[in-house]
């Protein structure tokens, strides 16, 4: 037990960094996907590839990371 217990204490001490809504290309809009899967009487784990599609809105935020090699100085 003593073997988990350490696990379960290093895992509450990672800290996180919180993610930048600029990186992400794609919202969703949990609300009207939580509903949908609900009235379906499914999980939002459930739905197709498909349907969860119809739920993702582009962000307009959005900016690709710019990678910064030797190449792009020049």
């Amino acid at each position: 037990m003593l073997i988990l217990e350490k696990k379960y204490k290093d895992y509450l001490s990672q800290e996180y960094e919180p993610v930048d809504e600029s990186l992400m290309p794609y919202l969703v809009d949990i609300r009207a996907i939580k509903a949908y899967a609900d009235s379906k009487g499914v999980a939002i784990a459930d739905l197709s590839d498909e349907e969860k599609q119809r739920f993702m809105i582009p962000n307009p935020n959005y900016r690709k990371k710019h990678r910064h090699s030797i190449a792009a100085m020049f």
